[in-house]
C-alpha cells in the first residue's frame, strides 16, 4: 500500500518505520524543516541544544529493539539511571542522542520519503486519500491508507477544514484531549557551568521543571543551558513577551550554573504534555482507511508516544495482510 504518515513526531517516525519494513510504501509529512518533533535539537551560536524531550526510557520490549538499533548506528547513548540526591525518582537508564534528540527520528525515518515544510490544508477522501499543502509548492499527495499523528487540537482543526466527521464518542475523545504548554529558554554561557553529571536538574528553581547544560550532557562543543518553565508560569505567560518574565528565570539560576548567560532565545511548545488522553493507544477506522495516534493517546513520555505508532502500524498490518 501507498501510506502517507502526517506528523514527523516520535510516534508518526515509529509507525512509518514499522510500515516500511513491512514493505508499504511510506511518505511522512511534516510542517517543519526536519523530523523528530518535540525530540528537537537546535544549533545556536556554536552550541547544540536539546530544547524539547531531554531523554527517553527503553522500557517496553518493542521499544528495546528498536534502542538497540540505534545504539548500533551510533544514534544514541547511555545517559544516566540515577539522579544525585533524588532517591525517589526511578532508576531506569534514560538514554540521550549521541549528538542530539533527533538521532532516533532520523533513524527511523531511513526507508521512508520525506515531504517537509508541507502544512497540510486540507485531506479528501474517495477512493484514497488527497492530502493537500497549504501554499508553498502547492504539493498533493495520494495514499490508499492515511495516518495522522500530529496533536488532537491540530487534527480537529484539519478535519473541520477537511469535512471529515468520525462519529460523536471519537470525535468527542479528541476534542478532550488537554495539554500542557511550556516555555523554554536556549541560552549560551560565559563558562562551563558548575552542574556535574549528567548535567541536569529538575525543580532547580521556583517555576523551572528543568535545568540542563548541553556540555555537560555531552551534544555540545560550548556550554549552554536548556531551561523548561512550569506549566503554570508556562500558561499564565503565554502570550507575554519574553523579557517580560525570563530575566527574572536566568538570574536565579546563575548562582547555580556559576556562570553568566550572555545570549538567550525562547521557545514555545504549545502541545508539550498530554494530561488527558483519548484513552486508546491509537485509533482505526479501517472503513476509511484511516488511523490516528500521537503522544495524545499514548501518553506524555517518548517512549509512550513511540508505542502508539508502533500499535497503529500494528492495526494497519491486520487490515493489509
Amino acid at each position: 500500500m501507498r501510506i502517507i504518515v502526517i506528523g514527523a513526531g516520535i510516534s508518526g517516525c515509529s509507525c512509518a518505520h514499522k510500515l516500511s519494513h513491512a514493505g508499504h510504501r511510506v511518505t511522512v509529512v511534516e510542517k517543519g524543516r526536519g523530523v523528530g518533533g518535540r525530540m528537537a535539537t537546535r544549533r545556536m551560536d556554536g552550541a547544540r541544544i536539546d530544547h524539547g524531550a531531554q531523554f527517553y526510557t527503553a522500557r517496553d520490549i518493542r521499544l528495546q529493539a528498536l534502542n538497540n538499533q540505534w545504539c548500533k548506528e551510533e544514534r544514541v547513548v547511555e545517559w544516566y539511571d540515577q539522579v544525585p540526591g533524588r532517591t525517589d525518582i526511578p532508576t531506569d537508564m534514560r538514554y540521550r542522542g549521541k549528538t542530539g534528540m533527533t538521532g532516533p527520528a532520523k533513524s527511523l525515518t531511513q526507508g521512508c520519503s520525506l515531504a517537509l515544510n508541507f502544512f497540510v490544508e486540507k485531506i479528501e477522501r474517495t477512493t484514497r486519500w488527497k492530502v493537500l499543502e497549504r501554499e508553498g509548492e502547492g504539493r498533493a499527495l495520494e495514499a490508499d491508507h492515511l495516518v495522522i499523528t500530529m496533536p488532537s487540537v491540530q487534527m480537529l482543526e484539519l478535519f473541520d477544514r477537511s469535512s471529515v466527521n468520525l462519529g460523536n464518542e471519537p470525535m468527542n475523545r479528541l476534542d478532550a484531549i488537554r495539554y500542557t504548554q511550556c516555555l523554554a529558554i536556549l541560552g549560551i554561557l560565559d563558562r562551563p557551568s558548575r552542574l556535574i553529571h549528567p548535567g541536569a536538574v529538575t525543580h532547580p528553581a521556583k517555576n523551572i521543571d528543568w535545568l540542563s547544560d548541553n556540555q555537560v550532557k555531552g551534544i555540545s562543543q560550548r556550554p549552554a543551558i536548556t531551561l523548561h518553565t512550569s506549566a503554570k508560569l508556562s500558561q499564565t505567560n503565554w502570550n507575554v513577551p519574553a523579557e517580560e518574565w525570563a530575566p527574572e528565570l536566568l538570574a536565579s539560576v546563575e548562582d547555580q550554573l556559576g556562570a553568566r548567560i550572555l545570549s538567550w532565545v525562547p521557545h514555545r511548545w504549545g502541545f508539550a504534555k498530554p494530561l488527558v488522553t483519548f484513552g486508546a493507544s491509537h485509533l482505526h477506522v479501517p472503513e476509511l482507511g484511516l488511523t490516528l495516534a500521537g503522544d495524545g493517546f499514548g501518553g506524555e513520555r517518548v517512549e509512550r508516544a513511540s508505542i502508539s505508532g508502533l500499535e497503529a502500524a500494528e492495526a494497519i498490518f491486520g487490515k493489509s495482510f
